[in-house]
């Protein structure tokens, strides 16, 4: 059974606790903010793709956009694309660009390359067989499932945001992030609902009803919510944050996170509509990760929480 994640906290006694107090406190800091949706216009993606083209590169490039922090005491990778010496989420889309011919990737590139042909750069990116391996389950379940073409997903999925989340979820290796626990299954499906808005976002046409997705579970934006009070961790959990020690995948600790991470969004959304702010979840979330990445208090964040997994 799946647990509703939005309108439910986790359980204290995992580790994280929700303040509406603090929720409350930062709605009224960022009552005057402006919220939009990105542009996804930040170096390392394609430009002028034709629809299929941009919609297959959105699942493909998503399926592995995880995990990118280096281990405690290695560098960062990085990788080079058009000049610019490019990390995070920029470096990642720029291995697929780099690939692309006639503005086209070719879905059988990944069984004729190693994945440090790929993935060529400098630093530690983990996780690189798993990567490999889900790169290829991806681009497999491109052809045999949607005849190659991400196009007849969307298609099928009537251009509606939640349908075509659920069938990346359904068909697709690698988007179904729903894992269970001991209060039941926990739908975060981050990087599904991360591909769709690519997708409707580079798109000629964009989805209904993108402004039902919850903001995405991943590793910035409880750095933003702990900062301000909103996600208190107990101290265990805290320290390990701290000492950057690695928290295990699909441990209640990790689970509270993420699950705090979409209730907190939701609670954060309504607190802003209240006080007559017209915010939806994905205009806010990012500005909680612009917040965590560009903001004046994102030095003062500390650090985020670190669990190996390609789920985000």
């Amino acid at each position: 059974m799946d647990i509703d994640i939005r309108n439910n906290p986790p359980p204290v006694d995992w580790g994280v606790e929700v303040s509406p107090a603090a929720v409350n406190d930062l709605a009224e800091d960022w009552k005057d903010r402006e919220f939009a949706l990105p542009a996804w216009d930040y170096p390392g993606l394609p430009r002028g793709l034709a629809d299929a083209d941009w919609y297959n590169f959105c699942v493909i490039g998503c399926s592995v956009l995880a995990c990118i922090w280096p281990p405690k005491g290695d560098a960062m990778w990085t990788t080079r694309f058009a000049g610019e010496v490019l990390d995070d989420a920029p470096a990642i889309f720029s291995c697929f660009s780099r690939r692309l011919r006639a503005n086209r990737l070719d879905l059988d590139i990944f069984t004729q390359l190693t994945p440090e042909e790929f993935f060529a750069g400098t630093g530690t990116l983990q996780l690189l067989p798993e990567r490999w391996k889900q790169l290829n389950a991806v681009a497999n379940a491109l052809r045999t499932e949607w005849g190659g073409s991400a196009a007849r997903l969307v298609a099928a999925g009537r251009f509606d945001a939640e349908q075509v989340v659920r069938l990346l979820v359904d068909t697709v290796p690698g988007f179904n992030d729903a894992p269970d626990s001991p209060a039941g299954r926990l739908p975060f499906h981050k990087l599904a609902r991360l591909a769709t808005a690519m997708m409707s976002a580079g798109g000629t046409r964009p989805f209904n009803r993108l402004e039902r997705l919850p903001v995405y579970p991943d590793y910035m934006l409880p750095r933003v919510f702990r900062h301000f009070g909103i996600m208190r961790y107990e101290t265990g959990l805290a320290a390990a944050i701290d000492s950057q020690t690695l928290i295990e995948k699909e441990s209640r600790w990790e689970l509270a996170i993420r699950w705090a991470t979409v209730y907190c969004g939701d609670q954060l959304a309504d607190a802003l509509r209240k006080k007559g702010v017209a915010v939806t979840t994905p205009a806010l979330d990012f500005a909680l990760w612009e917040s965590a990445v560009l903001g004046p208090h994102a030095a003062a964040m500390g650090e985020h929480h670190r669990t190996l997994t390609l789920a985000y």
